[in-house]
């Protein structure tokens, strides 16, 4: 009786035994399911803070640089180089309507990704994802075979600006992940670009006067005195200019007549001068001042700028009802003969203008 008792308790504890086993290996199961979910879910985390830290250290390039004009082919460069993919091209819409490349890594003249094949896709608002087993864009020779191709538009506020289009050798490679980034990307370039248009007014509106849209005095100064920095030996000419008897136009026919005669006047030199070489601005008033950067000769820079007293002379300003011939009187000076500074040249200058003047107006008088 207590060996059958015996048995009976062994049996028992062996039950209770591997009922505990089986508990324990379905926990520990369950375990490493959940330690493998979770790490899963770490490695998803990680992923997304990687996208996460590269849009903000983006982010953060565009803003310090937003005036770069080189901004958006570096960041085409981070999207290949964060990515890994084979090509990435950033189009931009230009005022006619037209897509342009801004930057891309495809070496192809004329290389254009939207083609009548693909433009019905890419033309829509939203992210487009192509997948093809042949190669695409076989056509253009040098380029490697593609077969996944992203595009992503540039919007802000509803208004298109452009697309992103990258593109890997590999099928199927792009995937959710990818789609998110360069839809970040896409927003921030939509606001740089904002950005630089507001940021190239402002710095217009310092540098430029806002009426007659030529440089300002204190900008016309900066330039002229860095190229005497730069090269001192050089020499080049300034021309001061004013109006003659502007302030009869202002008083026979008021203040707007008078802006529009100072508007024309400057459209009439700044035609006349070299736009990559001289320089134009308002000095004040109704006084224009010109630096003008070859001379050869003196003789040169009279007849060039008795040229421009001639055209200006048959101008016709025309406002409302009234229209009038303007003629205008001119002082010219030269760097170095004049003076070793900008200053002592403008001087010279100024006082050549008074000479012209004095002697009958609508004339270049010449130091």
């Amino acid at each position: 009786m207590g060996i059958i008792d015996k048995a009976d308790g062994f049996d028992a504890l062996f039950e209770k035994y591997t009922r505990l086993k089986q508990e324990f290996g379905t926990y520990q199961n369950f375990a490493e399911e959940q330690i493998q979910l979770m790490n899963e879910k770490n490695i998803e985390y990680g992923k997304k803070l990687d996208v996460l830290t590269n849009v903000v250290e983006i982010s953060k390039y565009i803003n310090s640089n937003i005036s770069d004009y080189n901004l958006i082919p570096m960041i085409n460069d981070m999207i290949i180089g964060i990515l890994g993919v084979t090509y990435s091209t950033i189009y931009l819409k230009k005022r006619n309507g037209e897509l342009r490349v801004e930057a891309s890594n495809v070496e192809i003249e004329n290389y254009d990704i939207v083609t009548n094949t693909v433009f019905s896709l890419l033309s829509s608002n939203d992210p487009v994802v192509i997948n093809c087993k042949n190669p695409l864009f076989s056509e253009f020779k040098g380029k490697l075979n593609i077969h996944s191709i992203v595009g992503v538009p540039i919007t802000l506020r509803d208004n298109f600006m452009g697309y992103i289009i990258v593109e890997h050798t590999l099928f199927d490679f792009f995937g959710h992940g990818h789609i998110k980034f360069i839809s970040a990307i896409a927003n921030q370039i939509g606001i740089a670009i904002e950005n630089n248009i507001l940021y190239k007014k402002v710095k217009e509106s310092s540098i430029k006067d806002p009426l007659l849209g030529i440089n300002n005095r204190k900008h016309f100064f900066d330039i002229i005195e860095e190229k005497v920095v730069k090269f001192p030996q050089k020499s080049f000419a300034i021309v001061m200019i004013d109006i003659d008897h502007f302030k009869n136009f202002n008083d026979s026919y008021g203040h707007q007549f008078g802006d529009e005669v100072l508007i024309e006047t400057a459209k009439v030199l700044s035609k006349s001068i070299d736009p990559d070489k001289d320089k134009i601005a308002r000095y004040g008033g109704e006084e224009i001042v010109i630096y003008i950067d070859e001379v050869s000769s003196h003789e040169k820079v009279i007849k060039k700028v008795d040229e421009m007293r001639e055209k200006l002379s048959k101008n016709i300003v025309m406002y409302n009802d009234v229209e009038k011939t303007v003629t205008a009187s001119f002082g010219i000076s030269y760097y170095p003969d004049n003076g070793n500074d900008v200053q002592k040249v403008l001087n010279v200058a100024d006082a050549m203008l008074y000479r012209a003047k004095e002697s009958g107006r609508n004339k270049v008088i010449s130091s």
